[in-house]
């Protein structure tokens, strides 16, 4: 299974829209829908992500916040804000995560794969935290095929310190049983 990490994910996400809408703005004071339209040739020639670019369009009055026909630094700040803390639904991960990272497309797969048993509250919708909880259920899962006799919710690990007198070094030894 994929190493799955939530916030990995989403970081992915976040900086990959913040970057190409950097690219676009050029030095603006906030991105038009004419600006997504027709991208300067500055913003071309530097690569801006076409998924992004769409994905901006798409959904460019739900980041327009304020409604003045832009969308400023503010509204995105906003809304990677919102989905922070709302988390991301089916479309918006496709669409943020498709031209990610190399090392997301595997986390990006499992997450897209397994979105409704993730999304424990069914809202449409997951966040960094169900992708942990749900990367932590599948460990559990993993322990218990592995080693059936074994309940891994009731293990603990203990430590002993070996602080040695007659040592010429004054760090302590530790040992995990």
């Amino acid at each position: 299974m994929a190493n799955l990490l939530g916030s990995s994910l989403f970081t992915s996400a976040i900086s990959g829209l913040n970057a190409n809408y950097l690219l676009m703005l050029n030095g603006s004071d906030g991105l038009t829908l004419e600006n997504l339209l027709n991208p300067s040739d500055d913003a071309i020639k530097y690569n801006v992500n076409q998924t992004f670019r769409s994905y901006m369009m798409t959904n460019f009055n739900q980041m327009d916040l304020d409604g003045d026909g832009k969308i400023g630094t503010e509204d995105v700040n906003n809304y990677v804000t919102k989905l922070q803390t709302q988390g991301m639904t089916y479309n918006e991960l496709s669409q943020l995560c498709a031209s990610g990272s190399s090392g997301m497309s595997s986390l990006l797969d499992t997450v897209l794969s397994n979105f409704n048993e993730i999304d424990s509250n069914h809202d449409g919708r997951v966040t960094q935290s169900e992708i942990n909880a749900y990367r932590i259920n599948e460990q559990i899962k993993d322990v218990k095929e592995k080693y059936p006799k074994i309940d891994p919710t009731k293990m603990s690990m203990f430590y002993e310190t070996n602080t040695d007198s007659t040592s010429s070094s004054d760090k302590s030894e530790d040992k995990v049983f």
